[in-house]
């Protein structure tokens, strides 16, 4: 089964980290696509979101990632927030 990556590369100790580390993937692969169509800038979504540009930053890097910052960007950059969970085709 093909799963977008070399699994061989993968240092996962269980399943839930694993989940982890896909979701994380799929969440900043969207989070960067999003604010790149959007045109805005990290500092305007930072005035947009009240997110700080270093939380944008790491969410776009799928680095401590938290419902809330997901929901904030939704709603600034008019998306659903479960499309941010959702691989693109």
């Amino acid at each position: 089964m093909n799963y977008g990556f070399d699994m061989d590369n993968v240092k996962r100790n269980t399943y839930s980290e694993f989940l982890e580390f896909r979701l994380a993937e799929i969440v900043s692969d969207n989070v960067r696509r999003y604010i790149f169509e959007s045109g805005y800038t990290a500092q305007e979504l930072s005035t947009k979101t009240n997110l700080s540009v270093p939380t944008i930053n790491r969410l776009k890097a799928g680095e401590h990632l938290s419902f809330r910052g997901i929901c904030a960007l939704a709603e600034a950059l008019n998306k659903q927030p479960e499309s941010f969970f959702v691989r693109a085709k």
